[in-house]
């Protein structure tokens, strides 16, 4: 955050930037969208994403194509999971983002973080491969990002960006088609051995506040308590780690793995929050099968619940059109 931040003072002209690939740091007539119009962003089934009230104007945008990270990223193998990049808003009306795929854009401005690949389809290939630098200045000050993506002033800004650089014309459309329920995998409701009642005393991840994503960035105001730390996330090929989790956000992150690439409705009923822990047994053995394991059989062994097919309406993004972006 400080690195992207233009209010820090620099007096060196390199950056060291620090990787870390393992944490989260992770039916009807169609609705016609212009990517700049004012569109609420759809989310899971019942969440509610407040509209924002103005169009923001860009003061100054800079679109960089970074193919240093396209070549880090191609040079990964492909059974291999790998952090998404992601937009933030930063103080002075910024929205910034570093060697991020136009997809990954795509997903930030429209609310698509935390849902299933398979949920934005008509993109050409370009838009998943090629990474660029993005910063662009706006009209207004902007609330923080969190784990759960830009606050809605923030997406609306991301999708001026992407209208007016990227010529990107979407529409959002509800379709019937296959998702996951899942449910206890044992007829008596035994839960496995690793999905155990949450100790708490810490943030989790879908819920943190603004200034707690991952670093307690601004301290509290007088008077104020201070923040709960971070639970632990992490998402690799060794394992994911979810402390403090309720069922319907480990639902969430079941839907973003390349295995699985649907919507996850949680059927569980279990209540509360949970310590969750799903590892690789392949993970130590360089001549492991595969780095991505199945996850059903993980699931049902370690945790005690499953993935049951099922059919059911999935808002679905379909892009129109979208053009390389224009000179800066």
């Amino acid at each position: 955050m400080s690195i992207l931040d233009p209010h820090v003072r620099r007096t060196s002209p390199f950056l060291a930037w620090l990787v870390t690939s393992s944490l989260l740091a992770l039916a009807g007539a169609p609705l016609q969208l212009q990517a700049q119009a004012p569109a609420p962003s759809p989310g899971l089934p019942g969440e509610a994403r407040p509209a924002a009230t103005s169009k923001p104007t860009i003061e100054v945008a800079s679109i960089k194509r970074n193919k240093e990270v396209e070549e880090q990223r191609a040079s990964v193998p492909p059974m291999f999971p790998q952090v998404p990049g992601r937009a933030q808003t930063l103080r002075g009306g910024l929205v910034s983002g570093r060697g991020m795929s136009v997809e990954e854009l795509i997903r930030d401005a429209y609310g698509y973080r935390n849902r299933a690949h398979g949920d934005i389809v008509g993109r050409p290939a370009w838009v998943d491969t090629e990474r660029y630098d993005v910063q662009a200045k706006f009209d207004r000050e902007f609330p923080a990002s969190t784990s759960i993506g830009l606050p809605p002033a923030g997406e609306e800004a991301l999708r001026v960006l992407l209208a007016e650089r990227f010529n990107l014309r979407v529409h959002v459309e509800t379709r019937r088609q296959p998702i996951y329920e899942m449910v206890l995998h044992r007829a008596d409701g035994k839960l496995g051995p690793n999905l155990v009642p949450a100790k708490g005393g810490c943030r989790a991840f879908f819920q943190r506040e603004a200034v707690n994503v991952g670093l307690v960035l601004d301290k509290p105001k007088e008077g104020e308590p201070e923040p709960l730390p971070p639970c632990m996330a992490s998402v690799g090929y060794a394992a994911i780690l979810m402390d403090n989790t309720t069922m319907t956000d480990w639902a969430k992150i079941m839907a973003l793995r390349p295995q699985i690439n649907r919507t996850v409705i949680d059927r569980t009923g279990l209540t509360g929050n949970y310590d969750i822990r799903l590892t690789n047994p392949a993970a130590g053995d360089p001549n492991g099968v595969t780095l991505l394991p199945a996850i059903k059989p993980l699931l049902e062994d370690q945790l005690g619940l499953t993935l049951r097919d099922a059919e059911g309406p999935v808002e679905i993004l379909v892009i129109e059109s979208i053009d390389h972006p224009s000179a800066n």
